[in-house]
């Protein structure tokens, strides 16, 4: 049973910071040194400074900072338990779209009880870097990004804003983000209620939702846990996966690190299984774009030096995936990572942390191959929802990085005390 909860959130003082863009950040895992350096500059209260600060010790200045802040009024607590409206406008193939979604806390439950589902692995050490800053800070700083299944918009319509946003900032890719607080008790516990018996489905934030229930259990283990103390929930954006606003992009694969790839032969070896042929890097885009129901990749090993694979012998995935469900075995981030990445390339799930690196932009793919950064790149078309809905709820994980929803949710606009004391 999924239990759904308002709260009351911190946020910016608009007395203290009048343009939000200029504080929020993306995700902590997708700020580069050159982004992290890039929010210093841009403001003194930049929430880089909480999520992820230079500092020789991190956790402290994270904490140090987060109450100097809280002191100065530059961070105000709403005086109500609320649900945040966020909608997101954005740019996407000549189109303006928007995503609605909603900020509550969720409960943190084992994967096991089945209310919450993963879909992908996760690795230990950004789960470390989280917990430590967990413990330190007592403050759930950024959201997960979860699914639920509402065909009929029944919440939605419950939490249709009214009037201005509360906040509203640009990022850096020139989404709006529009805010509104909903704390009707009447609307907030009709979407309690709506949401109760759904299954909920983690889209991004895996590593983010494990360090919650890490630290959830690490503070069982010290004493009595009040069952509704906030450090048994995590601060979630849920999405209705109906939204006509959803959308997942591709996450191509970095090869690096191989021992003196011989390309020609790897192909040879790749045409037990797929149909291969050269290809410039004009073609590559259409060739993917009109796969369909197909499994067609492209191997980039250099300026218009690629190859397009069809897979053929769909039985080498039956043998090679056996393992999994036939929805599993469907994914072409399945068939990549099994038949190409282990069996071609010779890289172990274990070693994918030393050979393997992801990028969503396919420019900036090709550039960084062709300069010599990486050796190869795999790309490849997007997993849509629908899929990974039905192999989470087979109770399976899809490789690492199978999932690219965008835009992603910007950290920055309100976060969510778990201190001993907090209560919802």
């Amino acid at each position: 049973m999924a239990d759904i909860r308002p709260f009351r959130g911190w946020r910016y003082s608009p007395l203290k910071v009048t343009d939000l863009s200029k504080v929020i950040t993306q995700p902590y895992d997708k700020i580069s040194k050159e982004l992290q350096q890039t929010y210093i500059a841009r403001h003194p209260n930049s929430f880089v400074h909480l999520i992820l600060p230079a500092a020789p010790d991190p956790y402290t200045y994270s904490t140090t900072t987060s109450k100097l802040w809280s002191s100065q009024l530059v961070l105000v607590r709403d005086p109500q338990p609320a649900i945040y409206v966020l909608h997101q406008e954005f740019q996407l193939g000549g189109q303006t779209r928007t995503r609605k979604s909603f900020v509550a806390a969720i409960r943190v439950d084992e994967f096991e009880k089945g209310t919450v589902l993963p879909h992908e692995r996760t690795l230990s050490k950004p789960k470390a870097d989280r917990l430590s800053l967990l413990r330190a800070t007592r403050k759930d700083y950024e959201q997960i990004f979860m699914l639920y299944d509402d065909p009929t918009g029944l919440v939605d319509r419950a939490l249709t804003p009214t009037g201005e946003p509360l906040m509203k900032a640009t990022d850096d890719y020139g989404v709006v983000q529009k805010v509104w607080a909903i704390t009707d008790p009447a609307k907030l516990a009709s979407v309690r209620k709506a949401l109760a018996d759904k299954v909920m489905l983690i889209a991004d934030g895996h590593h983010r939702y494990e360090t919650a229930l890490n630290f959830r259990q690490e503070m069982e283990r010290e004493g009595s846990v009040p069952d509704d103390a906030a450090l048994r929930f995590k601060s979630t954006a849920f999405v209705n996966i109906s939204d006509p606003g959803l959308v997942i992009l591709p996450t191509h694969r970095y090869l690096y690190g191989l021992t003196s790839p011989k390309w020609n032969d790897l192909v040879a070896q790749i045409g037990k299984w797929f149909e291969t042929r050269s290809a410039k890097d004009a073609e590559v885009e259409p060739e993917l774009a009109k796969a369909g129901t197909e499994h067609v990749f492209a191997l980039h090993v250099g300026k218009n030096r690629n190859w397009i694979l069809r897979l053929t012998d769909k039985s080498a995935v039956e043998q090679l995936v056996k393992d999994h469900s036939a929805d599993y075995r469907d994914l072409d981030v399945a068939i990549l990572h099994t038949l190409l990445i282990e069996h071609v390339f010779g890289v172990s799930p274990a070693q994918i942390e030393d050979h393997v690196a992801y990028e969503r932009d396919l420019t900036e793919t090709m550039n960084k191959v062709n300069s010599g950064r990486y050796q190869a790149a795999l790309i490849m078309n997007p997993t849509r929802a629908d899929q990974v809905q039905k192999v989470a709820a087979h109770g399976e994980r899809m490789p690492q990085k199978s999932t690219d929803f965008y835009p992603k949710f910007v950290s920055g606009l309100v976060f969510m005390d778990i201190d001993d004391i907090e209560r919802l």
